[in-house]
């Protein structure tokens, strides 16, 4: 699906929709609700950063493995702009914590989903925002071919521990397989291998 919005093109992926409605239909909690409210707020702040930056979107793609702001070409950004635009996002999450904490809103759904978001969010992973800020600060001092391949290695020295410990879990609990969803979802974002905020 496509449309406009605010003069910027909008592409909404068809596995993204059938994702959120199957996240909804089985929010008994407001685990998914909370975790909705908490991704907002981490595109949001990416968003900010990005207008204060001056650095103009020309598209929103919402897919499976996440929303993707694609820039307008002409535009060129230097790798600190790119740095602080990848870790604003994940701030912004560890902001939220911060005011809910200080309210006694520490134990909410919206507290904890804002902290996982963060913290998956800086892992040095690529597609991840933690694998951007890495892949931004060694650009400026190593060259992208280099920066590229060392994050690209990182993220396959983290996920391999990650498979081990998800399908161990899975083997013990014999109905937990959360981590293995992040797992292959991690996988999913190396084999792709696109930049997402």
């Amino acid at each position: 699906m496509r449309f406009s919005l605010f003069g910027r093109h909008v592409t909404v992926d068809f596995l993204f929709t059938a994702l959120l409605a199957f996240l909804l239909f089985c929010d008994e909690k407001g685990a998914a609700f909370a975790g909705l409210a908490a991704a907002f707020c981490h595109e949001m702040g990416h968003l900010v950063s990005m207008h204060f930056l001056g650095i103009p979107v020309k598209e929103f793609r919402f897919t499976p493995f996440g929303v993707a702001m694609v820039r307008k070409e002409n535009r060129q950004v230097g790798y600190m702009q790119d740095a602080l635009v990848s870790v604003s996002g994940p701030l912004t999450n560890l902001f939220l914590c911060v005011l809910c904490w200080m309210g006694g809103a520490g134990h909410t759904l919206f507290f904890q989903g804002n902290l996982l978001l963060a913290l998956m969010n800086l892992l040095p992973v690529e597609s991840f925002d933690g694998g951007q800020l890495l892949f931004s600060l060694l650009s400026s001092r190593f060259g992208v071919e280099r920066a590229g391949r060392f994050v690209q290695w990182v993220s396959f020295f983290i996920l391999i521990p990650l498979a081990a410990c998800s399908f161990l879990i899975l083997f013990r609990s014999r109905y937990n397989i959360s981590l293995l969803l992040v797992t292959f979802y991690l996988a999913g974002l190396l084999l792709k291998q696109g930049r997402f905020f």
